[in-house]
């Protein structure tokens, strides 16, 4: 029995449209030219189709293709079969650990070498900039910390005179002389004074300030610290107050004996000392008396201030006590005179006495001069600067005043001086008249007095009484 087939391409027209398209072209379809396809051939020909389909639709694709792609399903390495995965042994995991543990270290070595550098570098760029900033100074910034460039404890006893000096011509340090005078006033009456310690955050934040040359009360901190900076600062100096060349001479010239001879050999080497340790010398050497002669108050005599200081002085107890024994033989001429800083703005007035106006004038000279000296050296500041313009005005002032205070007495001078000429004009007519008066005789008729001819004229005539 025969099968006949369905009319595939008018049923399926999408599956054969190109072929369809194609044979059109060719030939026409008609019922005539057609032949009858048997099932077997039907199932062939879908068959063929699906394979041309599936080719068309791999060239699109490979048409679409990248070369990459091309290359790589052309090589043949591509296709190499994979190694099956592996358990690492311990021996390899040992290896391995001991390569990343030096590759470790050898990267912290890396590490650690860039870091320095990287610090040396901003070291050298911040010492650049403190350079920069000391040659080339902005007014409008403050200074925060000069201790490091211009500090006044642990330098030579000169350079701490110049850096923090006394005004009123006494060559000591100014933080010597506070101290000091803080000690006669509230301490000599204190139990132990110089062997009571002050708290160290007040004794440093003291030091700070006098390191960074502001201006500091002592009245506002405690008696200790006050004691404990005069002993730091004493401790801190590079050299003996007595000199390394002269303090085994005034070592021997204390183990003399004789008193007398002790006193005279004490005395030479003290006018030898430089005239800053001299000073300095003097200053706490009478101090020390005067705290001695308070120990029934305070418990420390002499043989008691030697122990505590005589390690602060590099010097022995025997020396420092030989010292306090002739103080008054040593130094005759030092007194422990208050230090009055120089006036500034807030100051009630100037002196009236030409004396008075004299000392304030040299003081804020010199505190002028070392003003200039500080901002020569790097310590600029707004405030400083406000500073020394103040000391320049109050020196125009004084001068002024002085200079009214001098002209009133040069006035006052030659009024007395006109006075007393007048006063003397006045008793030389006194006596020309006397002397010219035509004298009376006893009977009441005048003498003539014939007067001498005058130089000038050799013919005058005689006056006639």
């Amino acid at each position: 029995m025969e099968f006949e087939s369905p009319d595939v391409e008018r049923d399926f027209p999408g599956l054969y449209a190109s072929e369809a398209g194609k044979k059109s072209n060719e030939s026409d379809f008609s019922d005539e030219s057609h032949d009858k396809i048997s099932k077997k051939d039907l199932l062939i020909g879908k068959r063929k189709d699906k394979k041309d389909k599936k080719d068309r639709g791999y060239a699109t694709l490979e048409g679409e293709s990248s070369p990459e792609e091309d290359a790589d399903i052309k090589s043949p390495s591509k296709y190499k079969k994979s190694k099956p995965f592996k358990f690492p042994s311990k021996k390899e995991k040992r290896e391995k650990s001991r390569e990343k543990e030096c590759k470790d270290k050898e990267s912290d070595k890396d590490k650690k070498k860039s870091d320095d550098k990287e610090k040396e570098k901003k070291k050298e760029a911040k010492s650049k900039l403190k350079l920069k900033e000391k040659k080339k100074p902005k007014h409008n910034e403050e200074l925060i910390d000069i201790s490091e460039d211009l500090p006044i404890f642990g330098v030579p006893l000169s350079v701490a005179v110049e850096r923090s000096k006394c005004h009123d011509g006494v060559d000591i340090p100014l933080v010597i002389r506070n101290c000091i005078d803080y000690v006669q006033e509230t301490g000599l009456l204190a139990e132990n004074v110089y062997k009571v310690s002050g708290i160290k955050s007040r004794v440093q934040q003291v030091r700070r300030m006098y390191n960074n040359h502001e201006p500091v009360c002592m009245g506002d901190f405690d008696l200790p610290v006050a004691t404990s900076l005069l002993k730091q600062f004493l401790r801190e100096l590079p050299e003996p107050v007595l000199t390394t060349d002269l303090l085994a001479k005034f070592e021997e010239a204390a183990a003399a004996k004789d008193v007398t001879t002790r006193g005279t050999l004490l005395k030479e080497l003290v006018d030898q000392l430089p005239s800053c340790n001299r000073a300095l010398l003097g200053w706490l050497l009478k101090h020390l008396d005067s705290v001695a002669e308070h120990e029934k108050h305070n418990k420390m005599n002499a043989q008691n201030i030697s122990v505590t200081l005589s390690p602060l002085l590099q010097t022995s107890q025997r020396l420092l006590s030989a010292l306090l024994c002739h103080v008054s033989d040593l130094f005759q001429d030092v007194c422990l005179n208050k230090y009055v800083p120089p006036l500034s703005s807030v100051s009630p007035g100037l002196p009236d006495s030409s004396e008075g106006i004299a000392v304030e004038l040299a003081k804020q000279e010199s505190l002028l001069s070392q003003l200039h000296k500080e901002m020569n050296q790097g310590l600029v500041s707004r405030g400083r600067e406000e500073q020394l313009w103040e000391v320049q005005r109050i020196i125009t002032q004084l001068k002024r005043k002085l200079r009214a205070l001098e002209r009133t007495s040069g006035q006052r001078s030659l009024d007395e001086g006109d006075t007393s000429l007048r006063l003397e004009e006045a008793s030389i007519n006194s006596n020309v008249e006397f002397a010219f008066k035509k004298p009376v005789s006893a009977e009441g008729s005048p003498v003539s007095i014939k007067k001498p001819p005058e130089p000038s004229s050799a013919f005058s005539t005689p006056h006639k009484g």
